[in-house]
């Protein structure tokens, strides 16, 4: 049974964002990997949710069947991910982390300052 090229098109793009997306939900299962027991939870979740996408992918955009140039688009996508954007992923995430933190603490601060002037007012 032939394919029509635009079918195959459709299929490939569909794998490259396949495996773009499954890099990124593996950087956002990463900060869940910090134990050992956490780290194989993480590790299992994230096999139990790329094979059933890997599953409804076959199904549906494959209409049935896993071809050989989808897996590989797939293998591809994914690892240029891991390689080139997880890095920067990575930082941006450190750095709003960072900034949530910072944010945090300023608010912390005027909110106890607020408190000290409230009773240093009571007082008076």
């Amino acid at each position: 049974m032939e394919l029509p090229v635009i079918q195959q098109l459709r299929e490939l793009g569909l794998a490259l964002a396949f495996g773009a997306i499954a890099g990124l939900v593996y950087d956002l299962l990463r900060p869940l990997r910090q134990g050992r027991w956490s780290t194989w939870t993480a590790d299992a979740l994230y096999a139990l949710l790329l094979l059933l996408s890997l599953l409804l992918f076959a199904l549906y955009a494959g209409r049935g069947r896993l071809r050989l140039f989808a897996l590989i688009a797939m293998a591809l996508s994914g690892s240029l991910w891991l390689w080139k954007i997880s890095p920067l992923f990575r930082r941006m995430e450190f750095r709003r982390r960072r900034f949530v933190r910072r944010l945090t603490r300023k608010i912390q601060y005027w909110l106890e300052q607020k408190k000290k002037y409230s009773k240093t007012e009571k007082n008076s």
